[in-house]
């Protein structure tokens, strides 16, 4: 983040002899600072930190932490990374532990109302144990060698199994260059007596399916080549290891025979058949969420008319298939299906899409989830009405803000005791000249607004939304892509991924784009990367972990009470990332103790 100001009083203090600010560094050594898991250094901006790394942290959870290596003046040659194995008093270790150098790409244009100016952020996480040894590709993790001054921030992932014993567990960072002494920072890790669930119990879809893929790798999906299905494969797996359900597992999706059912047997090489693959998914990586792959022209060109029947009768198998293999409550259609309808056309399309869900009946009675992007309050009635034709409703963050806590409209509570339930997604930036006439302490660096997802945004933008579901009601989240970017970008060096195509060209830096997909003349080999922000969602699904333990356990005063603290509701929450760190370990401290 920009810090002039923060520089600018550390000049004054120097000319002064007040001292009391961390210098340029000038001296021939490396530092090495700790940083919060939401801050963020420009190349050469002075770090402000810590000597020491102080973690918390379930059973079963994920603990990130981060750290900078700053240059000495004469700068480094082969700086090096290790992370000692996290020890308790008995010799017990947690070895689960990812180091990842970040990689900066710069944002030339500003997305709109950005707070930022121009700047390079670190972004794309190279993965230490697998780019290290590779010497051929473009990018690798370590070592590297810095120019004097120069920062390279690392990102460390700590998974805490479920079987391991609560208490107090220590190691250290350890950092080394050539010629230069080596630099150890202590980590403390306390872990919790409390575990994590396997399935997170937040719905999630975004969007990643293998077309994209196979577009990005340049091969043709066809289920047979094992090397292609493969890597499919680990993208979704990926996904699935951050809480993340791909909008499509298309591996485990049945096509139509050739009579119009689902063949569930279809076997794709090298991964299996279809419900061998679904069972992989739902049982070995825990999806929260499975959706339907079934539209208005697939598989039959005329499901509301002359191919209704045989539509029909593809969902009702393709749903009671589903109900036994991840439970009926998983079960959905795809969020993209109907999107964001606003006329009236659309809307009557909603209604004949409803009516023909409803119509199919299911062994058991289970109900298929028609979900539509779409705010369950209408403010324009000449458009129709939605209500009874849609199951789950997924409005905007700003949708919710504005019809419950500006509108005060109860139509979100309605629909929730109807049964009905209630997601939420972002997408692009917020109009903040047309929301500050309703919330004039709206503040893009401060607060106050519906959460936006862009890389020059602050970081809680992507911490916050979770923290805040629950006084909606709110039990899903949605997000429009994960592997989108504009043509012509080069996305290893430039944060434009999404651009308008109006004449004004507007930039909207990392928005559709929380996956990097690298090869191997990236980094040796094909794989999916993770980018800084993806760390920083997983993390807020474990938050709604947390306070979803705690509303179980009849602990709604004491959340409520916790979570005012920094967040009221989306136009009411503070950019304070030190003391979100402070209220969610108070909510694992209050977990731990009942």
């Amino acid at each position: 983040m920009a810090r002039a100001l923060i520089r600018w009083c550390c000049v004054c203090l120097v000319l002064l002899g007040l001292g009391g600010c961390t210098p340029e560094p000038s001296g021939t050594g490396l530092q090495v600072k700790a940083i919060g898991v939401l801050d963020r250094f420009a190349p050469f901006e002075p770090v402000g930190g810590s000597a020491e790394i102080a973690l918390f942290a379930a059973r079963n959870e994920y603990e990130g932490f981060q750290f900078v290596i700053t240059a000495g003046g004469r700068g480094a040659a082969n700086v090096q990374v290790r992370i000692s194995p996290l020890r308790n008093a008995a010799g017990d270790s947690i070895a689960g532990i990812e180091v990842f150098r970040e990689r900066y790409v710069q944002v030339s244009k500003p997305s709109p109302h950005s707070p930022y100016p121009p700047q390079a952020w670190p972004d794309i996480l190279l993965p230490a144990g697998k780019t290290s040894a590779i010497t051929a590709a473009a990018y690798r993790a370590f070592p590297q060698n810095l120019v004097a001054g120069e920062n390279l921030p690392v990102w460390v992932d700590v998974h805490v199994p479920a079987v391991t014993k609560p208490g107090v567990y220590t190691g250290e960072v350890l950092v080394t260059a050539d010629g230069q002494a080596t630099v150890s920072l202590p980590i403390t890790l306390t872990v919790w007596t409390f575990t994590l669930p396997e399935r997170s119990p937040l719905r999630t879809v975004f969007g990643t399916n293998g077309f994209r893929v196979a577009e990005i790798y340049d091969f043709e999906r066809t289920g047979e080549s094992v090397q292609d299905n493969r890597l499919i494969r680990a993208y979704n797996d990926f996904m699935l290891d951050h809480y993340l359900t791909p909008e499509s597992l298309w591996d485990a999706s049945p096509e139509a025979d050739a009579t119009g059912k689902p063949h569930f047997q279809r076997t794709l090489a090298g991964l299996g058949t279809v419900t061998e693959n679904m069972r992989h998914y739902m049982q070995d990586k825990h999806a929260s969420a499975y959706t339907y792959v079934f539209a208005d022209s697939y598989p039959f060109a005329d499901p509301l008319g002359k191919d209704r029947k045989k539509a029909q009768q593809f969902i009702r198998e393709y749903a009671g298939w589903c109900a036994a293999n991840a439970g009926a409550e998983r079960c959905y259609t795809d969020p993209s299906f109907v999107d964001e309808p606003d006329t009236r056309e659309a809307y009557q399309a909603v209604q004949r899409w409803g009516t023909f869900f409803d119509e199919v009946r299911l062994p058991k009675g289970e109900k298929i989830h028609f979900q539509v992007s779409e705010p369950p309050l209408n403010e324009q009635p000449e458009l129709g009405n939605l209500a009874g034709a849609v199951d789950v409703w997924i409005p905007k963050f700003y949708d919710l803000w504005r019809d419950v806590d500006h509108l005060g409209k109860k139509v979100v509570e309605q629909r929730l005791a109807a049964g009905e339930e209630v997601w939420a997604y972002t997408a692009l930036v917020l109009d903040f000249a047309e929301y500050r006439k309703n919330n004039p302490r709206a503040d893009a660096l401060a607060g106050n607004y519906p959460p936006v997802w862009q890389l020059d945004f602050p970081a809680i933008n992507y911490r916050v939304p979770t923290w805040l579901f629950h006084r909606y009601g709110v039990t899903g989240l949605g997000y429009w892509d994960t592997l989108a970017w504009s043509a012509g970008t080069d996305i290893w060096h430039d944060a434009a991924s999404f651009i308008s195509d109006n004449p004004s060209s507007v930039v909207f830096n990392g928005d559709g784009l929380l996956v990097y997909p690298a090869k191997h003349a990236q980094i040796g080999f094909d794989a999916p990367l993770a980018s800084l922000r993806l760390k920083w969602i997983r993390a807020s699904v474990e938050d709604y972990m947390y306070i979803d333990l705690l509303l179980q356990a009849g602990e709604t005063d004491f959340v409520n009470q916790q979570l005012g603290r920094i967040a009221r509701h989306f136009g009411d929450w503070d950019n304070n990332p030190t003391l979100l760190m402070q209220v969610r370990q108070a909510l694992g401290e209050r977990l731990a103790s009942l």
